[in-house]
């Protein structure tokens, strides 16, 4: 037993889940999760059209020890009572705080908080946000978290 002492244990697998635990958090501080998944889309319903906002999720560092990565996040819309506004800032050349490397053209990995501009002139409208997450996880649950089942997609 003398050769363990002092090692790390590596992550039982029980401290592994898909669960990206995706949520948005608004400027003034606001938490708001989403209100339903539609297949791989998360939708969010927003109470006005945000200037940012920011997209939180867990990280993992599956893809190299160097470098954590949130969720890939392909198309973004945002519906008010005006129509469809599709939301292309995480997709340009340099995108803002906390995006990571792109996926081909169509979409871009997050570091686990990444900064979204609206695209659309802020208004007071409510709408709804919606988000296509094309890849998750495996994440590490750290201890004071519970194992939950993932969103059905």
């Amino acid at each position: 037993m003398s050769h363990l002492a002092g090692k790390k244990r590596m992550p039982s697998i029980d401290y592994l889940t898909s669960d990206p635990d995706l949520h948005l958090l608004l400027e003034d501080g606001a938490l708001i999760r989403a209100a339903r998944w539609q297949g791989h889309h998360a939708l969010f319903m927003l109470p006005e059209i945000p200037h940012h906002l920011w997209i939180v999720s867990r990280q993992n560092s599956h893809f190299s020890p160097f470098e954590e990565r949130g969720v890939l996040i392909g198309d973004i819309t945002f519906y008010d009572q005006f129509g469809a506004h599709r939301l292309t800032s995480h997709l340009t050349s340099v995108p803002g705080k906390g995006w990571g490397p792109r996926e081909g053209s169509l979409s871009r990995w997050t570091s686990g908080r990444a900064l979204l501009e609206f695209d659309c002139s802020p208004n007071s409208t409510a709408g709804i946000l919606s988000m296509e997450v094309c890849s998750t996880g495996p994440y590490r649950l750290w201890p004071h978290e519970e194992p939950q089942q993932p969103p059905a997609v």
